[in-house]
């Protein structure tokens, strides 16, 4: 990219880097962000490309929490559309859920999917984009965060599905009894369940496609409870749900479900959410109905078994209206 005229924020001074500075960012930057006083260099920006630009960002880590990386991308975002460029990326790790987050921050979209290898580590990406007539950020999330990070009715609480949780999910989803009312009924493997905790369960969220959180007692992981197939075009979500056998029947499903379709009609803003269950699986139907859920009919089909053929599923919904 072409030098360019520094930019000066109210935080920061963005200019052009040169031989002088020295910066163990991991790439040679193209640009830095320096404090206003000019003396200590806060942040750094790499650009490859033309008329699609990729960006790559570094922030020095005693500047890191402060929202310094959305604030260059959004500086420099200008400066490249100047320059020619119709459109601006960046491939975060996967596993780096802050700098998906910077991104997002910036106005860039998740428009790209994971792409394999292609981050600047080398590892899987996720590649968001932005457009001159996107904004400035942050960009419009399908899925926000959880307010405070939880949700909780006093005697369960939900958290986003985190690293910390892999060995209580692979045991849990590898338990027959609960693999049986998957979509597809199979446990995970060892390398799924890693991938699901550390990273696939955050960046799915962040990109609008579900959100998967743990069921919590105060006694640690008892299950999972998630919102899929969120569309918010028409308003729809479907939620999907699981205890571990030893807390059955404490209510603990009847509450997540609570907490999970009130989040989803005030935060998310939908105006359906519906379920699906197994036409025997009258436990879980018991849970439906007392979370306020009607039984709409049955979907014939619905789900694939293992022996090729198709089983029937029953469905159910609530409206923000009931």
């Amino acid at each position: 990219m072409n030098f360019f005229e520094p930019v000066a924020t109210t935080a920061f001074v963005l200019r052009p880097s040169d031989a002088a500075t020295t910066v163990d960012c991991g790439f040679e930057p193209d640009a830095v962000a320096v404090s206003p006083e000019g003396e200590a260099v806060w942040g750094a920006l790499g650009f490859e490309g033309s008329g699609v630009v990729s960006v790559r960002y570094w922030v020095a880590p005693e500047r890191r929490g402060k929202r310094l990386a959305s604030a260059m991308l959004r500086a420099v975002a200008p400066v490249v559309f100047e320059a020619g460029a119709h459109r601006l990326e960046a491939r975060p790790p996967v596993r780096d859920h802050a700098a998906i987050r910077s991104a997002l921050g910036a106005g860039f979209r998740p428009d790209g999917g994971v792409a394999r290898g292609a981050a600047w580590d080398g590892t899987h990406a996720l590649t968001l984009g932005l457009l001159p007539g996107d904004g400035t950020g942050p960009s419009p999330r399908v899925l926000p965060d959880l307010p405070g990070g939880t949700l909780s009715d006093g005697v369960v609480t939900l958290r986003p599905l985190g690293a910390g949780d892999f060995e209580a999910h692979l045991r849990h989803r590898s338990s027959p009894d609960v693999y049986a009312g998957a979509a597809l009924p199979l446990p995970p493997s060892a390398e799924e369940a890693r991938e699901v905790c550390e990273w696939r369960a955050a960046v799915d969220w962040l990109r609008g496609r579900s959100a998967l959180m743990v069921i919590d007692d105060g006694e640690g992981y008892q299950g999972t409870i998630g919102l899929y197939d969120v569309a918010r075009i028409v308003g729809t979500g479907m939620i999907g749900y699981d205890l571990r056998a030893s807390v059955r029947g404490r209510g603990y499903a009847t509450r997540a479900v609570n907490l999970v379709r009130r989040w989803a009609f005030r935060e998310v803003g939908l105006d359906r959410v519906w379920a699906g269950t197994d036409l025997h699986n009258t436990a879980s139907q018991a849970v439906l109905r007392r979370a306020g859920f009607r039984l709409e009919g049955v979907e014939r089909g619905g789900l694939p078994t293992l022996a090729g053929r198709r089983r029937d599923t029953l469905v159910w919904a609530v409206l923000s209206s009931d």
